[in-house]
């Protein structure tokens, strides 16, 4: 990774958003943390700067020294379903530097039976998910070899009830990294996709509750939900020189779970 590269995160301020943010934060010289939420975004921008403190108490150096005038992480309220979306945070990226990782790790999920589901609804899961990754990434100046990773879901390829909007968003997004890849292959971008299974973050604890988070962690194949920093890993091998030969594929970080849900009864 070159003195100079910037990494951009949408939806830095989420749990996997902000893993992701916070481990590229070591490898490259500025990260633009995009999210909806600035306070959530900044959130994530004062973790990384703690991290570099606390890294320079160790006596320890960063990974690539930040170019002049630089921040090692910088704050954009943007939202991923609004017109325009990908004009601003591609505007915002080329005051920054040229683009060697870029993550797209939002999307929008309502629990509801499909005879009950707006058109609304779905139209906003479609606009959050592959129309605001394919404006997102087409907006980016990439460097040489760029990765651009999007986060999707066992959705694509496993229609959970009562999720047709997410379920149909995830089916699309698909669609999308795989026509990138194709598409932008002689130019040298990579295109990839991180496929989380069950992950512990803020959000699933909110909506489903502390305990019964817990109890149904239990039930998964690995006795325990996924953590954020485990998919951000996967995200970091891919815009690694050791992923250069790999695009168009989905790296699933499950713990077996998509092959194991036959038996999930519990569930």
């Amino acid at each position: 990774m070159e003195v100079g590269m910037l990494a951009v995160v949408v939806g830095a301020g989420g749990g996997i958003g902000g893993a992701c943010a916070r481990l590229l934060a070591e490898h490259y010289d500025t990260v633009l943390c995009v999210d909806r939420d600035l306070a959530a975004a900044e959130r994530t921008v004062q973790e990384i700067a703690a991290a570099d403190r606390d890294q320079a108490g160790a006596g320890a150096h960063p990974t690539t020294a930040p170019g002049p005038g630089a921040r090692r992480a910088v704050a954009l309220a943007a939202d991923a379903g609004d017109v325009g979306f990908g004009q601003i945070v591609g505007a915002r990226a080329a005051e920054l530097g040229p683009v060697g990782c870029a993550v797209y790790a939002v999307a929008y999920e309502e629990h509801t039976p499909a005879v009950e589901l707006s058109r609304d609804s779905l139209v906003q899961s479609l606009m959050v998910g592959p129309v605001g990754a394919f404006e997102f990434f087409r907006a980016l100046t990439p460097a040489p070899g760029a990765s651009y990773v999007a986060i999707g879901s066992l959705h694509e390829t496993q229609p959970f009830a009562n999720c047709l909007g997410y379920n149909a968003a995830h089916g699309a997004l698909g669609q999308v990294v795989r026509t990138l890849a194709h598409e932008w292959a002689d130019r040298g971008t990579r295109v990839n996709a991180v496929v989380p299974g069950w992950i512990a973050t803020p959000g699933e604890e909110v909506f489903h509750g502390a305990e019964a988070l817990k109890a149904a962690g239990q039930l998964l194949p690995f006795g325990r939900h996924g953590r954020p920093e485990e998919v951000a890993a996967a995200v970091g091998f891919l815009a690694s020189e050791a992923a250069g030969y790999i695009s168009g594929s989905f790296l699933t970080v499950d713990g077996a779970l998509s092959t194991s849900l036959a038996r999930l009864r519990g569930l």
